[in-house]
């Protein structure tokens, strides 16, 4: 996934970019940055047991990674509480 401003929006997503290398994915999704930063960083910390910022070059560092499924769709008010991380 990319992150991807939004036009006349303060924020942005990450998004599927497939069609960028040429390729169809089979499940685009999206997902708001800052839902994920947010999520990825209290996990690291977790993980960790450390608090404090968190850099880009920690989470490459420890090898950091998060997998996006699809889940909630978009459109309904239940898309702006975040995201669903029952799973």
């Amino acid at each position: 996934m990319y992150f991807a401003t939004r036009k006349a929006y303060a924020y942005g997503d990450y998004v599927c970019r497939a069609s960028a290398r040429g390729a169809t994915c089979s499940a685009p999704a999206a997902i708001r940055a800052s839902w994920l930063d947010e999520y990825t960083v209290d996990r690291y910390h977790e993980a960790f047991a450390t608090d404090g910022e968190v850099t880009r070059g920690q989470l490459l560092r420890d090898r950091v990674r998060v997998t996006v499924a699809k889940g909630r769709s978009g459109g309904g008010r239940e898309r702006l509480t975040g995201p669903d991380t029952s799973a």
